[in-house]
């Protein structure tokens, strides 16, 4: 007869055999399930492209707060219908809502509340924005300042401030509404709140679609500008309240309830990922650029605008004053196009593509920018 002792040990053996199995099939079922665009994730020298839904450390993934839309708009939905029957809507922006349509604008301004900031009120502050590595001040929470985009933010996801959100849902609506093809793009996210509203924009005006939504930052603060491109892209880096891991970004995703297989998250600098991602991606509807600098501008017109459907935005996120409005400019002057700017607020604008761009890259790999 076998000892009592060794029975104990084979028992315990063949338990843990018999973990390490049902573990192998969770995962070959989890692959399995798995939906990439493509092939995911891709690890270059400087750069990294994946999805945080499936490549994130589990570990590193915090609790989800937000139920998923859906939850929302049937909730929304609800108090309307039941609201709207002993009362007469005479506004003119809500009268002809459907109480569907009118969920789905409460839902989306909700987001917009919490991404900015805005929803903590006096217990929110208001950062002064500064470069560099010292301590940054604050002050009260000051509401025009916030609208505008003219303080970061210290409690919530963005800082581009309430009338660049309302451009992002406004651009998003026409998109979908005149069925302009091709994923959204933001390049320079900082904690994400901007491109995690673009989702919610999607999720509940295009709930059907498969559009990607691409989340492109270096993760750690912008680029030392040793290309000299501009002689005012220097100084830009070692601002550490604008290094955010994306690990914090992918939780931002997460609390919302908003991080799926459709959000793809490209990791380095733009000279790095705008190549790659050039070669995966098909189409584009919406390019929000967020770069601040001629040089990152550059990285991202020359390897996507040719990917920009007609009838699609390019938001430029840092326009009036900054390098980045300059690159655009050259970019215009060296393809022949005028497009119509318009302006957002006193910082941001943006503009429609109009016309078919035949982009000059040798431009880019001869660093070659002006006539």
């Amino acid at each position: 007869m076998m000892p009592t002792r060794w029975k104990i040990l084979c028992s315990l053996a063949i338990n843990q055999n018999q973990k390490k199995a049902l573990k192998s099939i969770h995962d070959e079922e989890v692959t399995h399930q798995q939906i990439r665009p493509f092939s995911m994730p891709i690890h270059g020298k400087k750069y990294e492209i994946f999805q945080p839904l499936y490549d994130m450390d589990v570990t590193k993934k915090n609790p989800q707060l937000f139920l998923p839309p859906k939850e929302f708009l049937g909730t929304f939905e609800e108090r309307i219908s039941w609201a709207g029957s002993m009362v007469q809507i005479n506004d003119e922006e809500f009268k002809d809502l459907s109480p569907k349509e009118h969920a789905a604008l409460m839902y989306i301004d909700m987001i917009k509340t919490f991404v900015s900031g805005r929803v903590f009120r006096n217990a929110e502050l208001s950062v002064v924005p500064r470069l560099g590595p010292n301590m940054l001040p604050t002050i009260r929470f000051n509401e025009a300042k916030r609208d505008g985009g003219r303080d970061w933010t210290f409690a919530g996801d963005t800082m581009t401030g309430q009338k660049r959100l309302d451009n992002v849902h406004a651009l998003l609506k026409d998109v979908i509404e005149n069925k302009v093809i091709g994923d959204y793009i933001e390049t320079g996210v900082w904690r994400g709140g901007s491109s995690v509203l673009a989702k919610a924009v999607l999720e509940v005006l295009d709930p059907n679609s498969n559009r990607v939504s691409y989340v492109c930052d270096s993760f750690m603060g912008l680029p030392p500008g040793e290309k000299k491109l501009s002689k005012k892209d220097a100084g830009w880096d070692n601002t550490p309240y604008l290094e955010v891991a994306s690990d914090i970004v992918a939780n931002n995703f997460i609390k919302y309830g908003l991080l799926d297989s459709n959000v793809i998250f490209a990791k380095g600098f733009f000279n790095e990922t705008m190549p790659p991602l050039a070669e995966k991606i098909k189409s584009l509807s919406i390019m929000r650029l967020d770069g601040d600098m001629y040089e990152s501008t550059v990285d991202v017109l020359y390897h996507l605008y040719d990917k920009l459907s007609i009838g699609g935005y390019v938001i430029m996120d840092d326009w009036f004053g900054f390098p980045s409005k300059t690159a655009c400019e050259d970019f215009f002057a060296v393809h022949g196009i005028e497009p119509e700017i318009i302006p957002i607020d006193d910082i941001s604008a943006y503009w429609k593509k109009a016309e078919d761009v035949q982009v000059q890259y040798w431009r880019y790999e001869q660093s070659s920018f002006t006539s």
